[in-house]
């Protein structure tokens, strides 16, 4: 078991990660500070995602504020310097933190994919947001602190800098609260994802491939959107007084991808015989950002998933010491840094918001 004694490690190894997840530290600080400030400040994007969005920012913060710093403090220290409550209180922070964030990513999608997609019945207003938030961090943090009332227990991991609960056990019940943590802090909200944003980029392929051959381009010049005007009464009967005119299809320039007024409604694309490339380029940029979602995930928390299931499965403990089961630790801290980057810096309506703040 590892304890507060030196770290038997390499010491340019320890100080380099140290560096690293310092430099992540304050960045994921500065980037979520100014995600919160904006949205409180100037209220960017729909209600509902910037309150999910909001939570998501705060949880980040708690992390990097709070965890991370220890972390790094006691790998420059070559030891973990806070003692075994120390322990105890960074473990509960990450873990409870960490399943709320993996929780708040998973809403997120389901967000879009309500917004975006056609024929939902469930809206998520919000009200709706808020409820959903609230119960979560009810969730999350019940369910970390069960290792105070002797489930499971709190544990160094790897070289013993950072913790987390002891992923070996013998205890029946230990075991149970182990894999539903991984069910609902990695694969339920991983299956989400995927299929969430699976669906909104097979619905914008849908959408572009049927509006393909008439399309009338125009260039937004404050959010980077492009506006695809839609002629709804194109093949309309000629006697119907009561279709509508025109409707826009709005493909921004964030992870929203189409917006759901206008495909939704069936309308059909105003003249224009030429291939739309501009339409084609805002397909492939929702592409990338679905793959960057996905890619940023699998690159944070996957390697670290993969660890704990060998040392939940491994009784030689062969995988539960060492630098080797130190690194996937530190990269499952950079998700407090995708996040801003992802759902806010890439987001044509958010940036502008935070250069109006910061300026």
């Amino acid at each position: 078991e590892v304890t507060d004694e030196e770290i038997e490690s390499d010491p340019r190894v320890v100080y380099t990660l140290s560096g690293l997840l310092a430099i992540n530290a304050m960045l994921s600080v500065a980037g979520n500070s100014l995600v919160v400030y904006t949205f409180i400040q100037e209220r960017p994007l729909g209600a509902s995602l910037r309150v999910i969005l909001t939570h998501l920012a705060i949880t980040n913060l708690i992390i990097a504020g709070i965890g991370e710093p220890m972390v790094v403090i006691s790998g420059f220290s070559m030891k973990w310097v806070f003692g075994e409550m120390g322990r105890a209180f960074e473990a509960f922070i990450v873990t409870s933190c960490g399943l709320m964030a993996m929780s708040l990513l998973g809403l997120v999608s389901i967000e879009r994919y309500v917004r975006v997609t056609p024929r939902q019945s469930f809206t998520m207003s919000e009200p709706t947001a808020v409820k959903a938030c609230t119960g979560l961090w009810i969730f999350t943090t019940a369910y970390a602190s069960l290792p105070f009332y002797g489930i499971a227990a709190w544990k160094g991991e790897g070289i013993g800098i950072s913790n987390s609960i002891s992923w070996q056990t013998e205890k029946v019940e230990d075991f149970v609260y182990i894999i539903v943590m991984m069910a609902t802090g990695y694969f339920i909200p991983l299956f989400i994802i995927a299929f969430c944003y699976n669906r909104i980029l097979f619905f914008v392929k849908q959408a572009v491939d049927v509006y393909e051959e008439k399309i009338t381009v125009e260039h937004g010049e404050t959010t980077m959107e492009t506006n695809l005007t839609v002629n709804a009464t194109e093949n309309a009967p000629s006697s119907n007084a009561n279709t509508p005119g025109q409707k826009v299809l709005s493909v921004a320039d964030t992870e929203d991808g189409p917006s759901a007024s206008s495909i939704r409604d069936g309308g059909v694309i105003h003249e224009n015989s030429k291939p739309p490339n501009i339409i084609k380029a805002a397909e492939r940029k929702i592409s990338h950002l679905v793959a960057v979602i996905i890619m940023s995930f699998f690159i944070s928390w996957t390697p670290y998933m993969i660890v704990n299931l060998l040392v939940t499965f491994d009784e030689n403990h062969v995988f539960s010491k060492g630098i080797h089961a130190t690194v996937p630790a530190f990269l499952a801290k950079t998700c407090t840094l995708w996040s801003p980057i992802i759902y806010c810096a890439m987001n044509g309506e958010v940036r502008v918001a935070n250069m109006k703040t910061l300026n």
